[in-house]
């Protein structure tokens, strides 16, 4: 592998053995070289990430490897990959599914399209070339197999998805994925804000997690919070709902919304 754009190459001393019992020789096996080989895992890992951004013949001609060896090396990873998913995917059938549906900008000027992964084993199950009720509906019902194993469906506050999920899976529980909620909540809090004109440069002290912030940002936003009482409500709501998201129990989360 390259560092700053030097090749770096490491050479391994590597012990060889005899067995005193049957006089056979062998070596000592390496947890990151396999055996017969001159390569590390991890390059070869590097190699087929190269091939998944770009193509086997620009990654055999930039990294002068012959590109019959390095097609091998591509698909013996890629099944690699693939024997894992499955393997996750069947452990979460057992378990209980835990879906996801979501959006993704394909495009600039907002071109999207609906995404279904499965959440335990952070694999895409299949994907719609737009953001509509019909394409979420086609997405389940053409790779949810069991609709009887979803257990929990993750969704961010699009109404059309949460009337398809309760539709098709009415025992599952829908959860409001964390990042859309959020960010409704630093949206009130940045319209809170634009209610005062003085506080224009203030939005990144008010956003920003408090033990994030430097000391003198920290002194400066204690003033702000001191001089405007009715924003200082609002930003205080907002850190309430940081302390929600970093709870790890049920009972001490439900404390906090009540």
């Amino acid at each position: 592998m390259a560092i700053f754009h030097q090749p770096v190459y490491l050479f391994v001393k590597v012990k060889r053995y005899r067995c005193w019992n049957c006089s056979q020789v062998f070596s000592a096996t390496l947890e990151s070289i396999q055996p017969n080989r001159h390569d590390t895992n991890r390059f070869y890992e590097y190699l087929y990430e190269l091939c998944e951004g770009s193509t086997i013949q620009e990654v055999s001609r930039k990294h002068r490897i012959p590109y019959t060896t390095l097609e091998r090396i591509y698909y013996s990873i890629a099944s690699k990959k693939a024997k894992e998913r499955q393997t996750a995917t069947e452990a979460s059938f057992q378990e209980g599914m835990a879906l996801s549906l979501d959006e993704i900008a394909v495009k600039k000027g907002h071109q999207y399209e609906t995404v279904l992964m499965d959440a335990k084993a952070g694999s895409v199950m299949g994907m719609h070339a737009d953001r509509q009720y019909d394409s979420a509906i086609n997405l389940l019902s053409r790779n949810v197999l069991s609709k009887e194993m979803v257990q929990t469906v993750i969704l961010d506050m699009w109404e059309p998805y949460h009337k398809e999920v309760r539709a098709l899976f009415p025992s599952a529980s829908i959860v409001i994925d964390k990042y859309h909620v959020v960010q409704k909540v630093t949206q009130a809090l940045d319209q809170a804000r634009k209610e005062f004109p003085r506080l224009k440069k203030a939005r990144f002290l008010l956003l920003k997690g408090y033990e994030k912030l430097r000391k003198n940002q920290q002194f400066r936003l204690n003033d702000i919070l001191e001089e405007y009482p009715a924003l200082s409500i609002a930003y205080y709501l907002k850190e309430l709902f940081r302390d929600f998201y970093r709870t790890d129990h049920y009972d001490q989360a439900k404390e906090c919304l009540e």
